[in-house]
């Protein structure tokens, strides 16, 4: 097997697991709770990580990453367009945001190892303990305190995240089921109690469809002409099809959103839920202008309210899309900087292959569908979340040798 010097100092370099990792591989269950949990642990990791020495083996570790030269593609689009284009009050903020995957290069800096699978169960641990929040909630026996009030009531972002990480936990867990024989009904029970407080309990569709459109995928990967496979995906229609039919609040969701669709084709009037087809259409408006290099980072602020006056998302902070948020700020240009880090992660994906390319490959296109429908990368709150579980796959991977790690570490994850 080819060995490269860069795969001898990864190896030496995570014989012993250092505390940065340990540190990291708690990160995923915060996720779950009030983003001031999770920054404080962000915040411990990073000075463990300062203390921790070896730079010359982290910043290696981060040229050896395949997003690493594209991130640095968008960094260059972003910098060029904050010199010549416009920079209005706030510019050194949004222009930050466009910076999140930066994060992931840091967090992946610290190499492979046992933290990704202990990692991955944390995660998995905190999407049980979130269901079980749910439940409590359902039969009013979960205290009133603010560390689990998004569980409670409904609020925005945070909840829609909850949401979404559930949705990735699913699938994950699906992909677990189908490589692992071991402990077959202990992974499928949690399966169950996870993906049924989802449907049933959260008020996210976005979540809802991350998790179907994960479980398709993971189906398709490992579906054969067996028993097994039949009963699968004949388990995973049938928990979706119950939540269809006895979910109120799941099927209303998915209902009216094709009717909105349909009535902004038609030129209708659109539900309360689905104002932000009129945000969608203001934004391609302002794309328009300037389609190639766009209006400047920071500048949709600016010109939206100036274009919505009237409408109910007039003073809205983005377009809840992240395709159009790129397009109006930073063009074409832009948007094909974005395509080139997401398509970058489909395609390790697939070369890494196994149970770690699955789990990146879904959590690649849950980042791509939930662009469409969320600012998934312009708010923080979804940003660090999303840099943190693409970490657990992502790190240790080296565009030069992507068989070896993805065979690494989807037998270390075994």
């Amino acid at each position: 097997m080819y060995r490269s010097p860069t795969n001898d100092r990864m190896n030496l370099f995570n014989t012993k697991e250092t505390k940065a990792q340990f540190i990291l591989s708690l990160l995923p269950i915060t996720l779950f709770f009030p983003i001031g949990i999770g920054y404080t642990v962000i915040v411990m990791f990073l000075v463990t990580l300062l203390l921790g020495g070896h730079y010359r083996d982290r910043w290696q570790a981060i040229k050896d990453s395949p997003m690493f030269l594209p991130v640095m593609g968008l960094l260059v689009v972003t910098s060029v367009a904050g010199l010549f284009l416009e920079r209005p009050e706030g510019f050194w903020k949004a222009y930050m945001h466009y910076q999140i995957y930066l994060v992931l290069l840091v967090f992946i800096s610290v190499g492979a190892g046992r933290w990704q699978q202990r990692a991955l169960n944390v995660f998995f641990a905190g999407a049980v303990l979130a269901a079980t929040f749910f439940y409590l909630n359902f039969f009013q026996l979960l205290p009133d305190w603010d560390l689990v009030q998004n569980y409670r009531v409904y609020a925005g972002n945070k909840s829609i995240l909850i949401g979404i990480l559930l949705g990735i936990a699913g699938g994950w867990m699906l992909n677990e089921i189908c490589v692992h024989h071991e402990h077959k009904w202990l992974r499928i029970a949690m399966l169950l109690y996870t993906v049924v407080a989802l449907l049933f309990l959260a008020k996210t569709r976005t979540g809802s469809l991350i998790f179907i459109i994960g479980s398709v995928l993971v189906l398709l990967r490992y579906i054969t002409f067996s028993w097994r496979s039949v009963l699968l995906v004949l388990g995973t229609a049938a928990i979706i099809g119950v939540a269809w039919q006895t979910a109120p609040g799941f099927r209303d969701r998915m209902v009216g959103t094709v009717n909105d669709i349909k009535a902004f084709s038609g030129g209708g009037q659109v539900s309360k839920s689905g104002v932000r087809l009129d945000m969608y259409r203001v934004t391609i408006d302002i794309f328009k202008e300037r389609p190639i290099a766009g209006n400047g980072i920071g500048t949709w602020a600016i010109h939206y309210p100036e274009r919505a006056q009237g409408l109910p998302t007039q003073y809205m902070a983005t377009p809840h899309n992240d395709y159009l948020l790129y397009a109006a700020e930073i063009g074409i240009i832009g948007v094909c900087a974005l395509l080139w880090i997401w398509l970058t992660q489909l395609v390790a994906a697939v070369r890494v292959g196994g149970p770690t390319g699955m789990r990146l490959f879904t959590i690649g296109v849950a980042i791509m569908f939930g662009g469409m429908v969320n600012a998934i990368l312009r708010d923080a709150l979804f940003g660090i979340a999303f840099m943190a579980l693409l970490s657990i796959p992502l790190a240790g991977i080296n565009r030069h040798a992507y068989r070896q790690y993805g065979d690494h570490y989807g037998d270390a994850g075994r």
